[in-house]
């Protein structure tokens, strides 16, 4: 038997009345020991011969009493502290075995109690510790709060740990349907634990683990759509004796169904600066991971700086990585490498990444409405073996490319269009479109160009504006404007001729992805074009305005009244790009036609007052000139961008546009569905003056 100084009679009325009203234990001692049955104790003989109660006999009379006990504590000022000042204030137990520190019946272990009793002594936090051992919280409904420091493991269904402090490790083993919340701990750890709810906690790293086939970690969620239920997750990072960082704020291994809400993922709780320098991946997808979905959080600080003696100076990071066999993964809504008042000052080398294991299948992967800015290489890197889908993101400010699709060869850049897009790598290295020009039109962005890839696919083509363009000239894309679904040829060929109901200031730049359809396979950023305002006056209407004509007498018609053509309205002649021989980017476009028209654009030096010519009204005069025959598409023909350049092949260079020329324009087109029913009619007439 263990001598002690009796407790004092005021602290043992309390105790005896609590134990017979509602079988409440309270721990009156830190030291460890136990003068009750060690087998068969029960709480009916507690506090036993000395008069004291130890957390290991408080321990072995719950597991050994039938029904549901709460375990307090009202350790008294004198006890309070152990071994150092980081303890002061602190009720420490301390146990060489720790044998008896586990709950194997339901119970509750209430470390607030003691704040109740003594106040709040520890300005860190919690006022009780279990030093240097983990505590097992074995049966399922149990609840374990206000504790400091204290590492523990449940392992039963339907269990609380809520309100520990000190960067104590929580874990989930098996068992499921658990709340870990409200905590200020180290690591909190899901493993092979199923349907739990982690919210409000402020930690450094999110582990859910299944333990491979046939044992996942499944439908667990990780915050959710309150302010309430948001985690701090600080990032976690070692370094190896090289210098190295490494270390994971969320980790996934073989977890089906997670959903990741609203957190703070990689920062400090401000959003402001990074967590943990040691920190490189912000959420890591390892092995198999399925069904996950990643909503509204701001991921962003993880930068791992290296270290002597091999890499110091050196940078490691990735926003978001897999290099599992992943599938139906969702990332929407998140703000990917910006602080929390959404300036792109906390980026990593790589926003999101797969990785060039060619081995891993990751499919399925939908990266939508995001904002990924601030990296210092690549905003989204989809490896050769990955499929992925992105969809309505800001991608900007990033050092490399927005989008690089990595090919089998593992070479980072752009990755060039190939005829009928029958080359391999991540997303198949789907063709980019090619953008010939954007313009405002009244309230709307006019854009042209082409989509050239695999034959008669459907494809979604998403339009992006930015205030400058990517070094490369690809991309980015930091303004989305809209969606367009188009079908290609059998020669793999559409026609773009866009409206978007966007309103972009001039000197932006414009650009594209080509999304396959249905697989979701994501093409790199087009070219970027530069929005210009619409060069050249219309200095003749040319084809109809008017109801109908007096067919047969159409030399009567005044100038700018013509035949409406079968569109029922005039043709349309539109000049984008710039008008700087230098530059070589201007393109001439005709819309307003019904698709399968065959016509071309003819130019002149020279105008003439308007005459009568087919359904419509001439008004290019000597010195003709005409651009190779078209058939529309859908409505529309273009020529360009390299409109200059390409005309100078059929004239000898000197009657062809120079700087300082004037020249004008105008498309004839067939047109036998048109108001006189004939063959032909006209557009209206541009006149462009070109600079140097």
């Amino acid at each position: 038997m263990h001598l002690r100084t009796p407790l004092l009679l005021p602290l043992l009325f309390p105790y005896l009345a609590m134990t017979a009203a509602a079988q409440t234990v309270t721990v009156t001692t830190t030291a460890d020991v136990i003068d009750i049955n060690a087998t068969t104790g029960t709480v009916g003989d507690l506090p036993g011969p000395d008069g004291l109660v130890s957390f290991s006999e408080a321990m072995i009379a719950t597991n050994n009493t039938p029904g549901h006990q709460t375990v307090g504590f009202a350790i008294p000022a004198s006890q309070l502290g152990w071994c150092c000042s980081q303890y002061d204030g602190i009720a420490v137990f301390h146990s060489i075995v720790g044998f008896y520190w586990r709950a194997n019946d339901e119970v509750t272990i209430d470390g607030t109690t003691q704040t109740a009793f003594a106040g709040d002594t520890n300005p860190d936090g919690a006022e009780v510790l279990l030093y240097g051992k983990t505590f097992y919280l074995n049966d399922g409904n149990s609840t374990l709060r206000g504790f400091h420091g204290t590492s523990v493991q449940a392992g039963g269904a339907n269990t609380l740990l809520e309100d520990n402090t000190g960067g104590m490790n929580l874990t989930l083993f098996g068992g499921g349907g658990s709340t870990i919340r409200d905590n200020d701990c180290g690591t909190i750890k899901l493993d092979r634990s199923s349907d739990n709810v982690v919210v409000g906690n402020t930690t450094s790293r999110i582990r859910v683990l299944g333990g491979g086939s046939g044992q996942p970690a499944a439908n667990n969620r990780i915050g959710g759509p309150t302010p309430a239920e948001r985690n701090f997750i600080t990032g976690y990072g070692s370094y190896n004796s090289e210098g190295l960082p490494a270390g994971a704020a969320i980790q996934l291994a073989w977890a089906d169904g997670t959903w990741i809400e609203n957190n703070r993922i990689g920062t400090t709780p401000d959003g402001l600066a990074s967590g943990n320098q040691a920190c490189t991946m912000g959420i890591s997808f390892d092995s198999e991971n399925h069904g996950v979905t990643v909503l509204d959080n701001q991921i962003a600080g993880i930068l791992g700086k290296g270290m002597g003696p091999h890499h110091a100076g050196q940078l490691f990071g990735w926003a978001v990585y897999f290099w599992g066999s992943t599938s139906d993964i969702r990332i929407e809504g998140n703000t990917i490498g910006l602080d929390a008042n959404g300036d792109p000052n906390l980026g990593s080398v790589w926003g999101v990444n797969v990785d060039n294991f060619s081995f891993y299948t990751p499919v399925g992967i939908q990266i939508v409405d995001n904002e990924i800015a601030g990296h210092l290489f690549t905003g989204v890197r989809v490896g050769p073996s990955a499929q992925m889908r992105l969809s309505g993101n800001s991608i900007h400010d990033n050092g490399w490319l927005g989008i690089d699709l990595i090919p089998t060869g593992f070479q980072s850049g752009v990755s060039p269009n190939d005829p009928l897009d029958v080359d391999a790598g991540g997303n198949g290295l789907q063709n980019f479109p090619v953008l010939f020009g954007a313009s405002h039109l009244g309230a709307q962005l006019h854009v042209v160009g082409a989509l050239d890839s695999s034959p008669n696919d459907a494809f979604t083509l998403e339009w992006f504006a930015s205030p400058g363009c990517d070094e490369s000239g690809f991309g980015e894309g930091q303004v989305f404007l809209g969606g367009t679904a188009v079908v290609t040829d059998g020669a793999g060929h559409v026609d773009l001729d866009v409206m978007l109901p966007a309103s972009v200031p001039l000197g932006w730049f414009v650009t594209a992805t080509a999304t396959l359809e249905p697989l979701g396979a994501t093409s790199e950023f087009s070219a970027c074009v530069e929005l210009l305002g619409e060069p050249g006056t219309v200095f003749c209407a040319g084809d109809g305005v008017a109801a109908a004509c007096p067919c047969g007498n159409e030399s009567g018609l005044g100038e700018g009244v013509g035949c409406l053509n079968s569109t029922g309205a005039g043709a349309a002649l539109r000049a984008l790009g710039s008008t700087s021989v230098a530059a070589d980017d201007l393109a001439l476009v005709v819309s307003d036609l019904t698709p399968g028209t065959f016509g071309l654009v003819i130019a002149s030096p020279n105008g003439k007052p308007p005459s009568a010519f087919g359904g419509g009204l001439l008004c290019i005069g000597a010195g003709l000139t005409r651009y190779p025959a078209q058939t529309t598409g859908a409505g529309a023909f273009h020529y360009g961008p390299g409109l200059v350049s390409y005309a100078q092949a059929n004239l000898p260079p000197a009657a062809w546009i120079q700087a300082g020329s004037t020249w004008r324009f105008q498309a004839w087109h067939r047109d036998p569905g048109g108001s006189c029913g004939l063959e032909f009619n006209l557009s209206n007439a541009l006149e462009l003056s070109f600079a140097p």
